[in-house]
């Protein structure tokens, strides 16, 4: 297999065959269509052989289609890790300490109503 470094990772041009080998091994059930016209071909002469052929064309091409767009979304360059501008995960966050009034424990909003009444006595307010 033939490595080369670019840009501080190894990518390997070899593994390109490997991956296609297992892919089309793993969609064999799209070779199906493809397969009932060989079979009819073969019991019947109904298709004709082209139209086999193209329909394992076809299954193949996608399957080598999904793999190069993947292979092409993986080789874009990896992008650094920047500064990280969320005040709730940075390292100076501390609990307790956010000069948030609406996000302390003790804030309870103002409704106009006494919450200090049970739930029993809510049919007064109403």
């Amino acid at each position: 297999m033939s490595e080369r470094k670019e840009k501080g990772h190894i990518q390997s041009t070899g593994n390109f065959l490997f991956c296609l080998i297992i892919s089309l091994t793993l969609n064999l059930p799209g070779l199906v269509p493809a397969a009932i016209a060989l079979i009819l071909y073969l019991w019947l002469g109904i298709p004709p052989l082209w139209v086999v052929l193209t329909l394992a064309g076809i299954w193949f091409f996608i399957i080598l289609i999904q793999l190069l767009v993947i292979r092409w979304a993986a080789s874009g360059p990896s992008q650094p890790l920047g500064s990280n501008k969320n005040p709730y995960s940075s390292a100076g966050y501390v609990p307790g300490g956010n000069k948030n009034p609406y996000s302390s424990p003790g804030y309870v909003p103002d409704t106009g109503k006494n919450l200090s009444s049970s739930a029993g006595n809510q049919a007064d307010d109403n």
